[in-house]
């Protein structure tokens, strides 16, 4: 029996914590009718569905990520084929998801302002990774049949400046 004078604390909109799964299973199962080519591929996404949102502390959600993005590769690859933008961002939500999944029991409660952290920064790097699958579509259908030698030996030169760059801080040693 509670007591009118105890101060209980304004917790605002709460969820049940099985709304995390439920999330999860619908997003994944867009994934699986929007990106896998349907007959065999099709159906072990959904079977990785289930095994996913039925137990979370296995790695199906994982298994699922991978799988949805192999039955990307199987498709001709173009710079306006939406369906590679759609699995890199269904990916990434899934991760998501299925790590809220891990830690999110059924039968709790959740404020949804918790999980704003984690959607911002899914945000944040879903805008850059964007730009540059395009860029890359892009590229890989301007450079089909040339020599890839230029752009190789600009791309190592660009990533030997970022290693010296982010790694010259790495093995300073400290003043003594």
């Amino acid at each position: 029996m509670s007591r009118p004078d105890v101060a209980r604390p304004e917790l605002g909109l709460l969820l049940p914590g099985w709304s995390v799964r439920v999330l999860f299973g619908l997003v994944a199962v867009a994934l699986c009718l929007a990106v896998a080519q349907p007959g065999f591929w099709l159906s072990i996404a959904l079977l990785l569905t289930v095994a996913s949102v039925a137990v979370p502390r296995t790695l199906a959600p994982w298994f699922l990520i991978g799988v949805l993005a192999f039955t990307v590769l199987l498709r001709p690859q173009s710079s306006t084929d939406w369906r590679v933008y759609v699995v890199i961002a269904g990916a990434h939500l899934l991760h998501v998801l299925g790590s809220w999944m891990l830690v999110v029991r059924p039968s709790s409660s959740l404020q949804p302002a918790a999980l704003w952290p984690s959607i911002r920064r899914l945000l944040l790097i879903q805008a850059p990774v964007q730009v540059i699958a395009a860029g890359a579509l892009l590229l890989s259908g301007a450079v089909q049949g040339r020599s890839l030698v230029p752009l190789a030996v600009v791309a190592g030169a660009g990533i030997l400046a970022v290693t010296l760059v982010l790694a010259a801080p790495l093995v300073r040693r400290p003043p003594t």
